[in-house]
């Protein structure tokens, strides 16, 4: 049982509508997630959310399935199940084959591009300690091609997977029945 319950569209003002509006459309989601309508209790929440999720997942020089691929990794490294499931059910909706996803979920280590398995382990290391990050951990992106606007990126999307895992289990959010679909 959620700590805090959805607000529901019908229930909520017309400034947090607009956001469940824009957030589903822009997501391509049928409806807005229990993510969002949680946070519906305060528009100013809801709205801080919503311009996060397009500042660092939606927009960028990175392909929207890689920051989904950081988020499922961190959400699972972090147990958030609701982040898990919402952001794997994203990646299957962007594409990303079933064998990358798989190898993802079981072990990060076995993904088989390099750039992307050391793109996932950099966000973890963001997620987890970013004190411990060093220079080498840095030059390895740039070994890969990323440029310091890429790089930014990556440590944003960790940030802002670490965010919604708090959210999402500080509420005890429900999984969403539309992720299952997808």
């Amino acid at each position: 049982m959620p700590h805090i319950p959805i607000l529901p569209p019908d229930e909520a003002s017309k400034d947090v509508t607009a956001v469940y509006e824009e957030f589903y459309r822009r997501m391509s989601f049928p409806s807005a997630p229990n993510f969002i309508t949680t946070q519906g209790h305060s528009a100013t929440v809801v709205r801080g959310t919503w311009e996060a999720v397009k500042g660092t997942l939606v927009t960028g020089l990175l392909p929207r399935w890689q920051k989904e691929m950081m988020f499922v990794a961190i959400s699972k490294d972090r147990a958030c199940q609701y982040c898990t499931a919402a952001h794997i059910a994203c990646c299957r909706m962007l594409g990303v084959k079933p064998e990358l996803l798989e190898s993802l979920v079981r072990n990060v280590n076995d993904i088989p591009d390099p750039k992307l398995r050391d793109m996932i382990r950099f966000a973890l290391k963001c997620s987890r300690n970013p004190q411990d990050l060093t220079d080498n951990d840095h030059e390895l992106l740039r070994q890969h091609g990323l440029n310091q606007s890429e790089i930014v990126e990556v440590i944003a999307i960790a940030a802002f997977a670490v965010y919604a895992n708090i959210i999402a289990d500080a509420t005890a959010m429900e999984s969403d029945q539309m992720f299952s679909r997808l």
